[in-house]
């Protein structure tokens, strides 16, 4: 056999045949699936400890599979899904096949799964996997709760305007918030986990700015310095210009009722600012409830102030879709454009804002009580519950 030929070979090899079976770890298990859609093929997906992304996939035979993948020096996240005989499967179908997260280091993996629900499945090896494996199923049934809610809304049998799309998404709303104490506790209990860092890279919108960066420095020093950790910590230093205590920056717009206004000449009053988009659906779902605490509070001196960034080719085109928004949604409080004027202020730049929507609450003296990304939590509600009292 001449040396071209072995070099080809090497090259063609499956990638789990490459290593030697001290440098690389096994993942092996059982996957059911039915009948009609089988399982055929798992695939594995990491960013290794040279940050590169790999990717290795291997048959599911009968329902077994077994691969091997390199050994990790320091322990990293894997993806896990699995691929039927059409990968090309509708959208829907694909949506509701969520995948796995596993932990890789030098530990072999034992893996038990439905192919329907893999994230659901019962995984085995290494700590990281075993801590993860004891959370994922205490928060299991909360989970298939929603997923079995929000099936009739993906498949579009069941829209989410009407009443009873509505009362699914406030109980699909219930559930994530029962998830997400638990996932939080475990946070706060495994200070040393890597996957406390895995799921507090996950859940900024679960947390106010202040809570997140006081969670994040209570997590073990060594994982600061990995990609996820040098990520969180980048989040918490842009968003340190609204942090609690400091003062709001001050801006000035016309409102979309064509009458100046001046942050600085808002003080005296609990402002809730509200960063979003006409183009953003987590923007306009989160409308309704902020109804409801504008009605509530609104005799008592509290103000919300709307500033929206738009993504017209124009500035006309961008006020025109903000006006359109602002009379769909019935909104009655203090709208600005921040596209107006953005030469002279950029007003999301200026607050550090990477997601729509971002809810920055102000006290009396224009001071940062709190900041929150998506209103994926109740801090506002208690917020101001605690300073009217109702």
């Amino acid at each position: 056999m001449n040396k071209l030929w072995i070099y080809f070979l090497f090259l063609t090899l499956s990638p789990s045949l490459l290593f030697a079976q001290g440098d690389s770890v096994i993942i092996k298990g059982k996957i059911t699936s039915s009948a009609a859609e089988p399982a055929t093929k798992l695939s594995v997906s990491f960013i290794d400890g040279q940050g590169k992304r790999v990717g290795f996939a291997t048959p599911i035979n009968d329902g077994s599979f077994e691969i091997k993948i390199p050994k990790q020096a320091r322990v990293v996240d894997a993806t896990l899904r699995t691929i039927g005989k059409e990968p090309n499967a509708s959208a829907i179908k694909q949506a509701m096949r969520y995948p796995l997260n596993i932990f890789i280091s030098e530990d072999d993996i034992f893996i038990n799964a439905n192919a329907e629900e893999l994230d659901l499945a019962q995984v085995k090896g290494g700590k990281e996997n075993n801590e993860y494996n004891n959370l994922r199923q205490s928060t299991a049934g909360f989970v298939k709760q929603k997923n079995t809610l929000y099936r009739p809304i993906l498949q579009g049998k069941i829209s989410s305007e009407p009443t009873e799309g509505k009362i699914i998404l406030e109980q699909l709303s219930q559930l994530g918030k029962k998830e997400i104490a638990l996932q939080k506790k475990f946070i706060e209990d495994h200070p040393k986990s890597y996957v406390s860092l895995f799921l507090l890279y996950r859940m900024k919108s679960s947390y106010t700015s202040e809570d997140y960066k006081l969670a994040f420095n209570r997590l073990d020093p060594n994982y600061k310095s990995t990609e996820m950790g040098t990520t969180v910590a980048s989040t918490i230093a842009k968003e340190s210009v609204t942090a609690k205590g400091k003062t709001a920056p001050l801006f000035s717009r016309i409102t979309a009722s064509g009458t100046p206004f001046q942050l600085e000449k808002m003080q005296g009053r609990i402002i809730l600012l509200d960063f979003w988009g006409s183009w953003c659906g987590p923007c306009r779902a989160s409308m309704p409830h902020l109804q409801q605490l504008y009605n509530r509070y609104k005799n008592k001196g509290f103000e919300i102030i709307g500033i929206a960034q738009e993504r017209g080719k124009t500035l006309e085109e961008s006020k025109a879709s903000w006006r359109k928004a602002i009379e769909e949604l019935n909104l009655s409080w203090t709208n600005v454009l921040n596209n107006e004027n953005k030469e002279q202020m950029d007003i999301v730049k200026a607050y550090q804002i990477s997601g729509f929507p971002t809810k920055i609450l102000l006290d009396e003296n224009g001071k940062i009580i709190l900041r929150v990304v998506a209103s994926a939590t109740d801090d506002i509600d208690i917020t101001l519950k605690k300073i009217y009292g109702f």
